[in-house]
């Protein structure tokens, strides 16, 4: 392996983890509030309102933020087309960070507005990361980038419930999770945004390659695309792209579901303590790793074979 290889090689692992250290960070500020749901309905209940009332509250709080992070995918992920993916990556997180601040500030007419900026800021993150992904990796070894990187999203989920289980077994009221969670997302975020980098140009090298049987064909090689019309019609008549949305939208409801319940449900209905429920709610996410772990190691092992993979291929 020459020198450019190594330095490509080194800066290509340095990107991967980064992207992978940020996304799971995500889900300090994501999975804040399922963990402290438990924590939030009894200061409800303290004030005199009845706790099944407030879970009706907060679940409208949830599903109003869910759809927000839906809205945001469709009109704000899209950006990173145009302005850059580290810009998208990092104003995800830095408004995360920003709105889980500004939902202590107030009661829950604050904390409704705060969570849904809270999704709208994270529905930027995922096309960021993406899209630097893209400019890192040529087609060929794309899969394997992807297979490995998206695995943050469920190691991240897991082990942030896991830290906030901690929090709370020793005594850390919601508030204080809320802190100490944007807190450690603001170290992420500084390190991402002093050593992550666009593309492989700020390291002096070319473009990686281009797959030719892209929906956009020649003009798939231009990191930026000439309009917003260029850019969606080719997704919107492609049949694979309409299947993926469909089944996205069905396993994202019952993902939120899981995500934002399970640690109500072993508090209230199993008799777990507080703690406890937030890190047991965790198991869902590792048991979902293990065959996307599965599936990315084949996806890398192609990829040292020297196999040509798609990034449908690292699809969890």
């Amino acid at each position: 392996m020459n020198r450019v290889h190594r330095r490509l090689a080194f800066w290509q692992g340095i990107t991967i983890a980064l992207l992978f250290i940020g996304y799971a960070g995500y889900y300090l500020c994501r999975s804040d509030f399922s963990v402290s749901l438990p924590l939030i309905i009894d200061e409800f209940a303290a004030h005199g309102m009845p706790p099944a009332q407030a879970k009706i509250r907060l679940g409208a709080v949830t599903s109003i933020a869910v759809l927000a992070y839906a809205m945001g995918k469709f009109f704000l992920a899209g950006i990173a087309d145009f302005l850059s993916g580290k810009r998208n990556f990092l104003t995800g997180m830095g408004g995360s960070i920003l709105f889980a601040l500004l939902s202590l500030a107030g009661g829950l007419p604050v904390f409704t507005l705060a969570w849904i900026g809270n999704r709208l800021a994270q529905s930027t993150g995922w096309a960021g990361m993406v899209k630097i992904t893209s400019r890192w990796f040529s087609y060929s070894s794309y899969g394997a980038a992807m297979g490995a990187i998206s695995l943050s999203y469920l190691f991240g989920d897991a082990v942030a419930r896991q830290f906030m289980g901690f929090l709370i077994g020793h005594g850390f009221g919601w508030r204080a999770v809320f802190q100490v969670a944007a807190g450690t997302l603001f170290v992420i975020f500084i390190a991402n945004l002093l050593l992550l980098k666009e593309s492989r140009i700020q390291i002096g090298l070319a473009e990686p390659e281009v797959n030719s049987l892209n929906l956009y064909g020649v003009e798939g090689s231009d990191p930026k695309p000439s309009s917003l019309r260029d850019l969606l019609r080719p997704l919107l008549r492609s049949p694979a792209f309409q299947i993926v949305c469909a089944l996205s939208l069905g396993t994202t409801l019952v993902r939120e579901t899981f995500n934002t319940w399970t640690p109500t449900y072993f508090n209230q209905v199993v008799g777990y303590s507080k703690a406890e429920a937030a890190g047991m709610s965790s198991g869902f996410r590792f048991l979902a790793a293990f065959p996307c772990c599965s599936r990315a190691f084949g996806a890398i092992a192609w990829a040292a074979a020297g196999a040509r993979l798609s990034c449908s291929t690292a699809c969890c």
